[in-house]
């Protein structure tokens, strides 16, 4: 525990990462109040649940439709000029649903303001490993990841009260705010251009250089984590099912087993900083997809919810573990010039997966009930994981034996005849 401790403080010496993190920390909150609010808000119109599916898929289809080009503008344009014009279009945008009425426009406005979020994502995850030493990336996401958790956790409680005190607008106005406050930091921070290196081709001389497809470790675990997400996210949709109406929590109780969730995320991101070889990362995000399989059921089960809270801490160490180490071996195993493409990619495929999620979970959840949703998400979910543990595992063990049986080098000069 020290050592962690001390892992996750030393990242914090390195200034652009002490701006960064934090800013994007706090924008992530507002993010979180608006979405929170624009559901309210939307609900509040006396709509059906078609009505928050709608909306659900103006946040996510933009993401998902355009990554390549996403991609491509972070590996083209400048860190400073892409990520603070992405930010204040995105606080244009809040201002503007902050005072939005009829909801066709509530609509419009969240695709454009996802327009900006698309690019701003990769272009910030990508400058993490031009910031930070090689052995820090690790410890840089895992603290990136628990600053952030620990703001969805206080931001419906804010936007809660903001909401009845002052009306839907005022946490949209915020979420502009630490939009205001992410451009200032973009402005700010001094690594803003990622640079090849030395010997390294340019990408327009050799544009196949490199192939997400082709990498023995990175295609299977990209792949392993949609099929993970697919599956597991399907529960989101029946939590509040299981939880309120079959296991009979409160709204205090409810929200208390959320933090548990957040507390886990946070502890699980800060173990899986610590620095490992690419391997021992990849194999560790198969075992951890496992352990969060199994809880999934155990959760499903539960009789009371002490035992699906204590399912659910363990849900959240998981997760923060199989987070941060698939995003440390995705940048680490990316060459700088095209990590922004490969990043926004990444995210499509894994967004599509959650949209494609929800609607898995909301046709379990009429056809088979909360718990027998969670029991077999979880059984899904426990298959696709050893799955993947054993693809990796076998290329793994391909590699070693590859490496093993290579020559170490040309023969001694002192064992030849003079």
């Amino acid at each position: 525990m020290k050592r962690m401790l001390h892992d996750y403080l030393s990242i914090w010496r390195h200034r652009d990462l002490r701006l960064m993190i934090p800013a994007r920390a706090i924008s992530a909150f507002g993010d979180d109040m608006a979405l929170l609010v624009l559901t309210l808000r939307v609900y509040s119109s006396g709509r059906g649940p078609w009505s928050i599916t709608i909306l659900l898929l103006c946040a996510t289809i933009p993401v998902v439709v355009l990554a390549p080009v996403a991609g491509r503008l972070v590996d083209t344009i400048p860190f400073r000029t892409l990520a603070s014009v992405a930010a204040v279009w995105q606080a244009a945008c809040c201002v503007a649903l902050a005072f939005a009425d009829p909801l066709w426009l509530v609509y419009a406005l969240v695709v454009v303001l996802q327009l900006g979020q698309v690019v701003a994502n990769p272009a910030w995850v990508a400058l993490v490993p031009e910031i930070a030493e090689p052995d820090e990336v690790g410890h840089a996401m895992g603290a990136s990841q628990s600053l952030s958790t620990l703001a969805a956790v206080a931001a419906p409680a804010l936007a809660g009260v903001l909401t009845g005190v002052f009306g839907y607008g005022a946490p949209l106005l915020i979420d502009a705010a630490t939009f205001a406050g992410l451009a200032a930091a973009a402005l700010a921070i001094r690594a803003t251009r990622r640079h090849a290196p030395p010997g390294e081709t340019a990408p327009a001389e050799h544009p196949a250089a490199f192939s997400l497809r082709g990498d023995a470790i990175l295609w299977p675990l990209v792949l392993g984590v949609c099929a993970l997400v697919l599956v597991g996210e399907s529960t989101n949709v029946v939590e509040v099912f299981l939880l309120r109406g079959t296991l009979g929590a409160g709204t205090v109780v409810f929200g208390l087993v959320a933090a548990v969730l957040a507390v886990g995320v946070v502890v699980g991101s800060l173990f899986a900083g610590r620095n490992a070889p690419d391997g021992v990362r990849a194999v560790r995000t198969a075992v951890a997809a496992f352990v969060l399989a199994v809880m999934l059921g155990v959760a499903g089960l539960a009789p009371v919810v002490l035992v699906f809270a204590a399912a659910w801490a363990i849900v959240g160490v998981a997760n923060g573990i199989a987070n941060v180490d698939a995003t440390t071996l995705l940048l680490g195993r990316t060459p700088d010039f095209c990590r922004g493409r490969v990043l926004a990619t990444v995210n499509g495929m894994v967004r599509g997966s959650s949209l494609a999620a929800m609607l898995l979970g909301g046709l379990g959840g009429t056809l088979l009930g909360p718990r027998a949703t969670f029991v077999a998400a979880g059984a899904l979910m426990a298959l696709a994981a050893l799955a993947l543990l054993v693809r990796l595992t076998r290329t793994l063990s391909a590699g070693s034996a590859r490496s093993a049986a290579a020559p170490c080098g040309p023969p001694s000069e002192a064992g030849r005849p003079a």
